[in-house]
């Protein structure tokens, strides 16, 4: 009779261990779904707003000036623009996959395997960097481009016109830099997010874990 005893008081604190450990991962889970959404709604509308007002300065400039005018300038602030497009579509991935993970959160077996949940953001990061340092030659282009110019105009007067080999600043060309910026800028705040989600992911547990009763 004490045998039997002891093995149903072991058998009852093993399961109330390994039920802890369910509503653990169940409730780790619904905080992961509940962060991804969160930052995953932020990043997509920030680099959203900041990739169109880019892709529409640029289209602008074109448009204004009739031709590009400087082919490096406009290529790599162009390949900046594409990448963060392509995460804009990331962080869009994070609000899906924040839905799967709260649909999945009552049933853990069935929920996106951790490792390729961190592949993504690992993905993305990559994306928003490469992005990023294309923005970046694109704004040393320009800039360079236009302390060049200002150089050159500096040394004739005022009274007296541009040679023909001159090509006076342009407010276009200052256009061109804040195109550069918000680029940076969106893949700023795409690099933020991701780092987030990826520490918060990486993160163990908070609470400590019981250990199972004893007869």
């Amino acid at each position: 009779m004490a045998k039997w005893f002891a093995c149903v008081c072991r058998e009852s604190g093993i399961l109330k261990f390994l039920n802890f450990l369910y509503e653990q991962v169940i409730r780790r889970l619904e905080k992961t779904a509940r962060y991804f959404k969160n930052l995953g709604t932020l990043g997509f509308w920030s680099q959203l707003v900041c990739t169109i007002v880019s892709a529409g300065i640029l289209s602008f400039s074109t448009v204004v000036t009739g031709k590009v005018t400087a082919p490096f300038t406009f290529y790599a602030t162009a390949a900046g623009i594409a990448a963060a497009f392509v995460s804009v579509f990331w962080s869009f991935g994070y609000i899906r996959l924040s839905e799967r993970l709260r649909k999945t959160a009552k049933d853990p077996a069935k929920a996106p395997p951790r490792a390729d949940v961190v592949k993504s953001l690992k993905n993305g990061i990559v994306v928003n960097i490469l992005g990023m340092g294309a923005a970046v030659l694109g704004m040393q282009a320009t800039v360079g481009a236009l302390v060049a110019k200002a150089l050159t105009t500096s040394a004739v007067p005022i009274y007296q016109a541009a040679s023909p080999g001159q090509s006076p600043v342009l407010a276009i060309d200052v256009f061109l830099v804040q195109a550069s910026a918000n680029t940076i800028l969106s893949h700023f705040l795409g690099i933020a997010s991701s780092l987030e989600l990826l520490r918060s992911v990486s993160l163990p547990p908070a609470e400590p874990v019981p250990a199972p009763a004893r007869a």
